[in-house]
C-alpha cells in the first residue's frame, strides 16, 4: 500500500522532475568541468604506461563489440580489463604521488558536489511535502533559498556520513570478492558485487529513510530527526529494507536500459526521477507511520484509520 501511495505521489509531483533536472545538470556540468581539469593532466602522465594503454584498449574493444551486438567475448574482455587494471594499480602503488594528489582533489570535489546535490534533494523534498500537505505548487528555487540554512546543515551532516559509509563498503566488497574469492568466475564475482552493493545500499537507506521527512514534515531539528530515523519509532525496518533493496535493483536496471537503449538521452529523465521516486516513498512512509493526512492527487486524500483531533495549540501553530 505504501508503495502504491508513493507511486501516486510521484505522478502527482512529476513536474518537479524537470526542475530537479535543471538543478542537477548545472551541478554536474560544473563538477565535470573541474574534474576534467584534475583528471586530464593525470591521464597525460599515464599515457606512456603500458598497463594504462592495455586497459583503455580492452575497454574500447569491449564497447565496440557490444555496440556491434557481439556479446560472446564479454568474459574475455572482463578478464583483460581486470588484469590490466590490476597491473595499473600495482604501478600506481609504486608511484603514489600523482595518484594521491588527483584522488584527493577528486574526493574533495565529490564531497562538494554531493553537498549541492543534498541541497537540491532537500528543496525537492520540501516541494513534495507542500504538495502532499496542501496540494500547493511551490517554486523550486524560492523553496531552496528559503530553506537554505537548514538544508545546508542537513547536507553538511549527511554527505560525510554517506561518503565514509560508501568508501568502507567499496573497500570491503573489493577485498571480499576480488581478493578472498579471487579464483571464482568473473561473472559470478560481478553478480555478487552487485548483490552485496544492493544489500548495503538497502541497509543505509533503511536507517536514514525518515531523516529528511522528519525535518521537513515533522518540524524536527536536523539532529533530532537523525536520531529519530534510527529509532524503532520510525516504523518497520524490514519493510523499508525490502523496498530500498528492490528499488535499488529497479533503478539500476532502468538507468542502464536508458543508457544503452537511448544512447544516454533517457538518463536526463531517469536520474532525477530516481531521486524523486525515493523521496516520495520517504514522505509517504513517514506520513503513514505518523498518521498524517496527505494528498496523493488533487481529489484524493489518504487518511489514517483513526484520525486524531488537533489540540488548540496544534491548530494555532498550523500543525
Amino acid at each position: 500500500m505504501r508503495f502504491k501511495h508513493a507511486i501516486h505521489v510521484l505522478i502527482d509531483n512529476f513536474r518537479v522532475t524537470y526542475k530537479l533536472l535543471v538543478y542537477l545538470v548545472v551541478v554536474f556540468a560544473i563538477a565535470t568541468g573541474i574534474s576534467m581539469a584534475i583528471i586530464l593532466p593525470f591521464i597525460d602522465r599515464l599515457s606512456d604506461i603500458s598497463a594504462y594503454r592495455e586497459l583503455t584498449s580492452a575497454v574500447n574493444d569491449m564497447i565496440t563489440e557490444a555496440l556491434d551486438g557481439n556479446l560472446l567475448n564479454l568474459t574475455v574482455h572482463f578478464t583483460n580489463i581486470k588484469d590490466s587494471f590490476t597491473a595499473l594499480i600495482e604501478y600506481l602503488g609504486e608511484h603514489p604521488t600523482d595518484l594521491v594528489l588527483s584522488a584527493a582533489g577528486l574526493g574533495l570535489l565529490m564531497l562538494v558536489s554531493d553537498f549541492f546535490i543534498g541541497l537540491g534533494a532537500y528543496a525537492a523534498g520540501s516541494v513534495i511535502n507542500d504538495k502532499m500537505a496542501m496540494h500547493a505548487n511551490s517554486p523550486f528555487l524560492s523553496t531552496l533559498i528559503k530553506n537554505l540554512g537548514k538544508a545546508a546543515l542537513y547536507s553538511v551532516i549527511y554527505v560525510p556520513i554517506s561518503f565514509v559509509y560508501t568508501a568502507v563498503c567499496m573497500v570491503v566488497l573489493y577485498m571480499l570478492l576480488f581478493v578472498a574469492f579471487n579464483g571464482m568466475l568473473l561473472l559470478i564475482q560481478l553478480f555478487l558485487f552487485v548483490l552485496f552493493m544492493v544489500v548495503l545500499v538497502g541497509v543505509k537507506m533503511m536507517f536514514i529513510s525518515d531523516w529528511l521527512p522528519a525535518i521537513i514534515c515533522g518540524k524536527q531539528s536536523v539532529t533530532q530527526a537523525f536520531r529519530y530515523s534510527f529509532t524503532l519509532k520510525s516504523g518497520r525496518k524490514f519493510s523499508k529494507f525490502s523496498f530500498y533493496g528492490s528499488s535499488c535493483v529497479l533503478i539500476l536496471g532502468v538507468n542502464v536500459m536508458a543508457l544503452f537503449c537511448t544512447f544516454g538521452a533517457g538518463l536526463l529523465i531517469t536520474i532525477p526521477l530516481s531521486y524523486l521516486y525515493l523521496l516520495c516513498y520517504q514522505f509517504a512512509n513517514y506520513c503513514d507511520n505518523n498518521e498524517i493526512k496527505y494528498f496523493i492527487d488533487k481529489r484524493t486524500i489518504v487518511k489514517p484509520e483513526q484520525e486524531k483531533e488537533a489540540s488548540r495549540e496544534q491548530f494555532l501553530r498550523g500543525e
